[in-house]
């Protein structure tokens, strides 16, 4: 039996993708990507034959390496190909228009019902699991795009989110986006009930801490009471629907809110 990891290339289907990604020239292997990433969309009934969970995590974690926000993948890829341990199948440049498509395969394999969070041993690895997941989602669903002079701000944050903890000695109100990015990214990318999925209950009050700092209160209470009704037991079909959540927070009011709290105090984000 192969080893099968909770990281995106812990397993040995992932380092045999790797290898036949590898074996392409770099200009080919973006669309070797698309082809894998298209064909999860068309032809779903065909897990498990063509395309396998595995293979499908790795491909978006190659994709998201290349990403703002995808560090932590590509020093993975690094450090895999410096000791030998896997093939460099790394793309040569970024690939945000990758994105949105390879978030729509890493949903398929990965939501509730999915393989890729079914199976595991014990609930240790089953965390780790869906923490590979929420750190990919979170990258994918920011896909790249020009900076704009915060950006060095939100990446490092997107980026402590994506990792799941902050080091010590991180502005506070960077760590509060990062708290925001990880729950935020991942409803925007696999919906309200997937963000609930893959973090631990006190990921998600982080999140709606960081709201209150960022004066989204109303938000904030629309996921507490959320959550807290999840842990309750209440059925999934019984919550409030993802438009609903989106109908009080996207993208752009999370953008809106950081700029303005960092004009409002600029030394929480290490500045002045």
């Amino acid at each position: 039996m192969g080893t099968f990891g909770t990281g995106p290339f812990s397993s040995d289907g992932a380092l045999d993708f790797l290898e036949e990604l590898a074996e392409r020239p770099p200009r080919q292997r973006a669309e070797a990507l698309e082809r894998m990433f298209l064909l999860v969309k068309e032809r779903p009934d065909l897990l498990g034959q063509e395309f396998f969970a595995n293979e499908v995590v790795a491909a978006a974690a190659i994709v998201a390496a290349t990403l703002p926000g995808g560090r932590q993948f590509d020093e993975r890829l690094n450090t895999l190909v410096e000791n030998d341990i896997a093939s460099d199948g790394r793309l040569s440049a970024p690939v945000p228009e990758l994105a949105s498509v390879a978030l729509e395969a890493l949903m398929f394999v990965s939501g509730p019902q999915g393989p890729w969070l079914q199976g595991w041993k014990n609930d240790t690895d089953a965390g780790e699991a869906r923490d590979t997941i929420a750190a990919l989602s979170q990258v994918l669903s920011l896909g790249g795009g020009k900076l704009d002079d915060l950006d060095v701000i939100w990446n490092e944050a997107a980026d402590y989110g994506a990792d799941g903890e902050v080091p010590d000695g991180t502005p506070s109100g960077i760590e509060q986006l990062a708290s925001l990015l990880r729950v935020h990214n991942c409803a925007m990318g696999g919906g309200l009930g997937f963000a609930l999925e893959v973090n631990e209950p006190f990921r998600v009050r982080r999140a709606i801490n960081a709201m209150r700092y960022f004066e989204l209160a109303e938000t904030a209470e629309f996921l507490e009471n959320v959550l807290d009704r999840s842990l309750n037991g209440e059925s999934p079909e019984s919550l409030p629907s993802d438009d609903d959540f989106y109908d009080l927070i996207d993208d752009e009011t999370v953008r809106r809110a950081f700029k303005a709290k960092v004009a409002q105090i600029p030394a929480d984000f290490g500045r002045g």
